[in-house]
């Protein structure tokens, strides 16, 4: 049977280099976002943690080419100058 919702807190080992961190973590996400589309029900909801990068239009892709709705937001508990962002995806467009 399928699931209502995925949570992705998940971040890779890092670097030192903000820049290959970020791809990294994004990848992550992008993997994700595929796992999702696969065990996800109809009008299930993902959640994941990403990073501003030079990949991250690239997974906003990925995330809007699976589901209908897909928006980002700051945790006011993550520091203003942290590149880490959320994105918050719900309804499947294909089963």
């Amino acid at each position: 049977e399928k699931i209502d919702v995925v949570v992705s807190d998940m971040a890779s080992d890092t670097t030192g280099s903000k820049a290959l961190d970020a791809i990294r973590t994004n990848q992550l996400c992008a993997e994700a976002i595929q796992l999702s589309s696969e065990i996800l029900k109809f009008q299930g909801v993902f959640v994941s943690k990403l990073f501003m990068g030079e990949d991250f239009i690239q997974v906003k892709n990925l995330a809007k080419s699976i589901f209908k709705k897909v928006n980002f937001f700051k945790p006011k508990s993550s520091r203003s100058e942290s590149k880490e962002t959320y994105i918050h995806c719900e309804i499947l467009k294909t089963l």
